[in-house]
């Protein structure tokens, strides 16, 4: 290592950038440094600015690191900090070394804009931090990314609704699809960058403004869920219903491979309690506790080959007429009628794709950017 006042070597300078490579980086940078298989990766997906430094024949003189190389390594540095928290690293700013001749000027050395070494505790410093964010405990900061529903390649929308007034349904309705990335890389990173696919859904119209009706009933299971996230933090598949919003998601170590996802992520169960407690019934009714909402996912191959997802979100309309509502809170059913859901039932699929910048000296740079993958709606509500 260099002493205090000494230019930063090329061996330090790459100890540095290497030290980030599977973190933030894409399947070159993985290459670069030794640590990608023979063709996969799973950092951030960031294509370095920085490259790594070819040192001279005279270590300090010739094997130094420049400003500009500097520079660039402290843009790589701040992309992975920026997405991670949202802010810029203040341990080090260009203002430091810019410009700054750190020799004196008696030294002969040829090239006055290196970079002296109390700069490499710095850039360590940076690198530290974002090698200790874990995904595991702490979420991505939400400005890194862009919501939009599921998208086809030719812009379509992936979101499907049913008409209940002319389409009335007493069973369950499918909706899945298929969200395509462009190698098993691109869904890595996508997912190791904090990158989920989203879903929600709703029912409004039929007699959903009608207390302890079925539409009603499907209108309040909906809002209650809001949103769910699906996603992948520490090496585990993730879902769960994103705050306030209520239901039973997972933590799976693997899901099912194939075109007809088995395995359940996300459940909804329905059954809300009317506001309309009596004296035969002080807690209120619970009705249509069969009805749910359910998601099922699965690659499309194998993991480590995959290169897709694939949805299946159900609504499951089980209940056929028995959990009091053909009556009032309080009072005896009337019959066993099952009756058809006959409001608009929407179901919308969204990429959260990262997508990160930060600005110094007035110029924007890209921190973590990606496209958000495509989508192909295979089986729609209707």
């Amino acid at each position: 290592m260099s002493a205090t006042g000494q230019p930063i070597t090329a061996l330090e300078y790459n100890n540095i950038r290497g030290s980030i490579a599977a973190k933030l980086g894409d399947f070159n940078t993985w290459t670069e440094h030794g640590l990608a298989t023979s063709t996969t990766s799973s950092g951030y997906g960031r294509n370095f600015t920085s490259n790594l430094v070819v040192g001279g024949s005279t270590p300090g003189v010739s094997d130094t690191v420049t400003e500009q190389q500097h520079f660039d390594l402290w843009l790589d540095l701040q992309a992975g900090h920026v997405h991670q928290f949202g802010t810029m690293n203040a341990t080090i700013s260009p203002t430091e070394f810019e410009g700054k001749l750190t020799y004196p000027a008696d030294v002969d050395i040829p090239n006055r804009d290196l970079i002296a070494w109390p700069h490499y505790v710095d850039l360590q410093t940076t690198a530290a931090a974002v090698n200790a964010f874990n995904h595991a405990t702490t979420d991505f900061d939400s400005s890194s990314f862009t919501t939009g529903l599921l998208r086809t390649s030719g812009g379509t929308s992936c979101s499907s609704t049913r008409n209940g007034s002319t389409n009335p349904w007493s069973t369950t309705i499918t909706h899945r699809v298929t969200v395509n990335f462009l190698n098993h890389n691109d869904l890595l990173y996508f997912l190791s960058a904090g990158g989920e696919i989203r879903f929600d859904a709703s029912l409004t119209g039929g007699t959903s403004g009608t207390a302890n009706t079925k539409d009603w009933d499907w209108s309040q299971i909906l809002a209650a869920m809001g949103t769910i996230r699906f996603g992948r933090v520490a090496g585990n598949w993730r879902t769960e219903a994103i705050s306030p919003g209520t239901g039973t998601g997972s933590l799976l170590s693997s899901i099912s491979t194939g075109t007809t996802p088995t395995t359940l992520i996300f459940q909804k169960q329905g059954g809300v309690t009317t506001g309309n407690p009596s004296p035969g019934d002080p807690g209120g009714t619970t009705i249509y506790d069969n009805n749910s909402y359910k998601i099922y996912a699965s690659t499309n191959v194998t993991f480590a080959n995959a290169t897709a997802l694939v949805f299946q979100i159900e609504f499951d309309d089980a209940d056929t007429g028995t959990g009091g509502q053909q009556g009032y809170p309080g009072e005896p059913d009337v019959g066993g009628i099952d009756e058809n859901v006959t409001g608009n039932v929407t179901s919308n699929v969204y990429t959260y794709t990262p997508s990160s910048t930060f600005v110094y000296d007035s110029v924007t740079y890209s921190a973590i950017t990606q496209a958000a993958p495509n989508g192909v709606v295979n089986s729609a509500l209707v």
